[in-house]
């Protein structure tokens, strides 16, 4: 089963344009296949959308990550929640 990760961006922050979201969630433990941003300014508007557009690419396994950047990598705020598989 395909794994999907959606990372909640909080805080208004924006991630650099050369930043590596998939290589930062692999790098705090957090590995996928494909990775989604949901921001106020970048990625999907609401996790909802993101979720259903990984679940059309045939991605079973879901989580979604709520996080905060600091310009280098993430920081998991809130546990990793299962959204499906």
């Amino acid at each position: 089963m395909k794994r999907g990760l959606i990372v909640y961006l909080v805080g208004g922050a924006e991630l650099p344009e050369d930043f590596d979201l998939a290589s930062c969630c692999e790098k705090i433990g957090f590995p996928a296949d494909r990775v989604e941003l949901v921001g106020s300014q970048q990625g999907f508007y609401d996790v909802g959308d993101a979720w259903h557009h990984l679940i059309t690419k045939g991605y079973g396994d879901i989580k979604l990550l709520v996080a905060q950047t600091d310009q280098k990598c993430l920081r998991p705020i809130h546990p990793l929640v299962r959204l499906s598989g």
